[in-house]
């Protein structure tokens, strides 16, 4: 019976990953009516801990991201983008590469959440939408009551802040959690757009 269960799971992921789409490679671009010096610069994964890194702001010179999506799925809203996850490939072993979800990191003593690429099975999904911005789908709205979750919104409350994650200082990607009306309590955001350009 665990042969049969065993052989069923494995069947199963295949399946999954067989139905996985990555995009070309690309580059994640910084807009800001904030901070116009923002304005241009790309994203790169920087070293935050073992296999974790951070979305830094780094100038002209920026990391490669892929976004894997589903094949057959629809978008959430008609006419946008498919949402899937971020990818950034970590290089080890000399010539091989580790794929790493972007997910978010988030402490209960704050509201900015940093964007961290690691390991693992947890994953935020994004997706571009037709100005090629970065967002996210949401359905959840529980600023009303009872809470609702048919409707699907577009968010984009991405921030360029200055944080600390494990002892390691950087100027880095982050989202602000609620329904895009919450100010950043870390002063030192800026509100962003982030748009994909294709390498």
């Amino acid at each position: 019976m665990k042969s049969l269960l065993a052989l069923s799971s494995f069947l199963l992921l295949g399946a999954v990953a067989a139905q996985e789409v990555q995009s070309k490679p690309f580059y994640l671009v910084i807009a800001s009516a904030g901070k116009k010096s923002y304005n241009g610069q790309k994203l790169a994964a920087c070293h935050t801990g073992a296999a974790i890194e951070s979305i830094c702001l780094a100038g002209t010179s920026g990391s490669e991201f892929y976004l894997n999506t589903t094949k057959g799925e629809e978008a959430a809203i008609k006419g946008e983008g498919l949402s899937g996850t971020l990818i950034w490939n970590l290089p080890y072993n000399g010539d091989e590469d580790l794929s790493e979800p972007m997910n978010f990191y988030s402490d209960p003593s704050t509201n900015v959440a940093l964007a961290l690429f690691e390991p693992g099975y947890t994953q935020q999904e994004v997706f571009f939408d037709k100005k090629s911005e970065m967002a996210i789908y949401s359905y959840y709205n529980d600023a009303v009551t009872p809470p609702t979750d048919d409707t699907a919104k577009i968010l984009k409350n991405w921030y360029i802040c200055e944080t600390n994650f494990s002892g390691y200082t950087y100027t880095t990607l982050n989202w602000v959690l609620g329904n895009g009306k919450a100010k950043p309590q870390n002063p030192s955001c800026v509100k962003v757009q982030v748009k994909r350009k294709f390498v």
